[in-house]
């Protein structure tokens, strides 16, 4: 291999920007010394000037080997600096005297190699000692010179051999720094391609990822509507109480997958790094429910206790990210009980008033119990210090910080406090649980344990509700017959041992069962189950009798009815028709159903429906393109007919896509149950909906 191979070799502008750089000033280094050695030759200056460059030389040598045998190019520079602009250009001062003329200009040649080789931390250190040493040179050199006796040798004049130094030390102080700095701009220009390259492969990536997680979430949506449906419609019958638990588990684990799905779909968004905080209203509610549903799945299958305390008086609508929130409330409680074996969890969510329609949303999690790992460490991966580095941090800190809260973390042997809280706005004073005092509601309860029992209390006396709670089996059977109470509740494993004794004591349908993992029971005692963590908004619903995932009253089938209704489903899949049909059977209406869209447009215009729900990932024509040949149509009354949007695409935005499209309403898949029955209270003629209490009542309202 001939000499400008090996140096094209060395040079390659494939390698690491900082090994490139570094061979590039070891080879302008090993040219700057020999120039100055054949110059030093020629004016024949003092002999120890030619040595010590040649010991330059040397070590430059020396340096380039050292970094071929090993990787710690840092370590290397560093004592290439020290020996070559902190020792030997300073010692070539002590034999030339009026080199003070041009000395200055290589104290500029070692400033510029400093800056490229080292990190700014060592950069700054060298380059202060640099200045020091040069300015005790210079002076030591200024003294020497205007000594009597100071002459050079040879037969060049004085001022001739001056100006050739000075000269030569610029221009070779000027090319040697060039074409480092020439050579560095190539590395970066370089870099910033690579960089443009990674970051256009990134957005392919984003994109792709994007698209894949809408197309398994609707693939994976399509089937779980079916399974949500079936066991909704199987709680709803009259089976074994095995066959209803079976269903019943079935339906919390299916509603968690859900969950999950949404989670998914939503925190995919927050690892840019050009991540903009949104600014919208939503409702702090049904992130506290979507948080209490999922982590009640996750600690029971994890054996850890889950307590929620919510206040009431947080405003319902707040204005923010409502993805980052419910990431954050979702994250954090997520991530302790990973590190908890058994013990308890209590999650706390509160407020405080900042003034000025404005709060400070506050989310604080307890844990007591066996500790596997500091979560803190884990979080920073295992750093023991939080680094004030924003780009160090992990992600959700970072978002903390990004949207101006703070995130407190103390950790004990048993006991650990976990803690943050981000700023919302909100317009409307409407409570997240209105106070029932002043409601004629007393209650009644007894719970398993203390802590449950602490736990209940704080809620009803929070909302302002009349109670009394009961310590012992003997005093709730005492306090039970008392007519003032509106409300008997009891923890089930304290049912299970006094339901022989309080069946002579109370009337079939009087008691509310408290417990984890209920379904439907068919004791006659039994009126409602309500599941545990209890917290204000499940009580509320409770209290009120508003639908509530945690609350299953016995015989409940739905709120009304509507026998004269015309009803059609659009769907290409036939077992999401025989959901959405069966579904539609317990409100009596009158169903038709269509598996595409041109089936859909034929049907039509025979025949006069009320409402429709048309599917939208159709083959040959879409829900979209099915709408507008609907309103096309010109049959009496199909260009007000409402249409609702019937799929399982549920990414960000979607519901203003389809809204914006002209759809009346939008229905995600799996469908929920009190979602369908409000698209059909608000869309449906009034006068075709009777509302009734229970399925015998809806009987007895149809015969008449």
């Amino acid at each position: 291999m001939t000499a400008k191979q090996h140096l094209e070799k060395y040079l390659n502008i494939e390698l690491p920007a900082e090994i490139l750089l570094f061979h590039a000033a070891m080879v302008l280094s090993l040219l700057e010394c020999f120039m100055l050695v054949l110059f030093t030759l020629l004016l024949r200056i003092d002999v120890h000037v030619p040595i010590l460059l040649s010991a330059g030389v040397i070590f430059t040598l020396a340096a380039m080997y050292a970094e071929s045998r090993t990787d710690k190019i840092n370590r290397i520079s560093v004592g290439y600096l020290i020996v070559m602009h902190l020792f030997l250009v300073p010692l070539s001062s002590c034999y030339v005297p009026y080199a003070v003329y041009d000395f200055p200009v290589y104290f500029l040649t070692g400033i510029a190699f400093t800056s490229i080789l080292l990190k700014k931390k060592w950069a700054y250190l060298f380059i202060t000692l640099n200045v020091i040493i040069d300015i005790v040179c210079i002076r030591h050199m200024l003294e020497k010179a205007a000594l009597p006796d100071a002459s050079i040798e040879g037969n060049a004049p004085y001022n001739f051999v001056l100006f050739c130094r000075i000269m030569f030390a610029l221009f070779i102080t000027g090319t040697v720094c060039g074409l480092l700095i020439s050579y560095r701009n190539k590395i970066l220009r370089r870099e910033i391609e690579k960089s443009t390259a990674m970051e256009q492969e990134a957005e392919q990536l984003s994109y792709a990822k994007n698209m894949f997680l809408v197309n398994v979430s609707h693939e994976i949506r399509t089937p779980l509507n079916a399974i949500l449906g079936i066991t909704e419609l199987l709680l709803d019958q009259d089976a074994d109480d095995r066959i209803k638990e079976n269903a019943f588990h079935i339906a919390n684990s299916s509603k968690a997958l859900l969950s999950i799905i949404n989670e998914l779909m939503e925190f995919s968004k927050l690892d840019g790094s050009d991540l903009v905080i949104a600014d919208k209203p939503y409702d702090i509610g049904n992130i506290c429910n979507e948080l209490i549903n999922v982590l009640s799945v996750r600690y029971a299958d994890h054996g850890t206790d889950l307590f929620v305390e919510i206040e009431p008086d947080i405003p319902a609508q707040l204005y923010g990210d409502e993805t980052i929130v419910r990431q954050l409330m979702l994250n954090i409680p997520n991530g302790i009980m990973k590190s908890l074996e058994g013990g308890n969890i209590r999650l706390h969510i509160g407020k405080e008033d900042n003034g000025d329609k404005q709060i400070r949303l506050t989310v604080e999690v307890y844990a007591e119990g066996t500790f596997l790992y500091s979560y803190k460490e884990q979080l920073y991966h295992n750093s023991a210090m939080e680094t004030e580095e924003e780009e160090a941090l992990p992600l959700t800190h970072r978002l903390i910080r990004l949207m101006g809260g703070k995130l407190v973390m103390e950790e004990e042997t048993a006991k650990r406090r976990y803690y943050f809280d981000i700023p919302q706005k909100y317009v409307l004073d409407k409570a997240l649980v209105n106070k029932v005092a002043g409601e004629r509601l007393k209650v009644l309860f007894y719970e398993n344990t203390n802590l449950q029992g602490s736990v209940f209390a704080k809620t009803l006396h929070d909302m302002k509700v009349d109670f009394c709670q009961a310590y012992t089996d003997t005093f709730f059977m005492e306090e039970c017959t008392d007519k003032s109470y509106t409300h008997l509740m009891i923890a089930s494993e304290r049912y299970e041992i006094m339901k022989s004794k309080l069946a002579e004591l109370l009337s079939p349908q009087s008691v509310i069962l408290i417990g984890s993992d209920l379904v439907a029971y068919d004791d006659v005692l039994v009126k409602t189950t309500f599941a545990r963590p209890v917290n204000c908004l499940n009580l509320d619903a409770l209290l009120r009798e508003k639908q509530n995932s945690t609350i299953r009253r016995i015989g409940y089938k739905g709120e009304f009815i509507c026998p004269d209704a015309r009803i059609m489903v659009v769907d290409d899949n036939v077992v999401n028709l025989e959901v959405a049909t069966s579904l539609l059977k317990h409100y009596q209406a009158q169903v038709s159903v269509a598996i595409s869209g041109k089936e859909c447009l034929k049907m039509l215009q025979q025949e006069c429906v009320d409402l429709i729900f048309l599917d939208y990932m159709m083959p040959e024509m879409d829900g979209i393109d099915t709408l507008k040949n609907i309103r096309k149509l010109e049959v009496n009354g199909l260009d007000t007919v409402p249409i609702a949007a019937l799929t399982a695409n549920a990414v960000s935005g979607a519901r203003e896509m389809f809204l914006d499209a002209g759809f009346d309403e939008y229905l995600s898949k799996p469908i929920e149950r009190d979602k369908f029955e409000k698209i059909l209270r608000e869309c449906l003629p009034k006068e075709k909906i009777i509302y009734t209490a229970n399925k015998s009542e809806k009987a007895e309202n149809y015969e008449r």
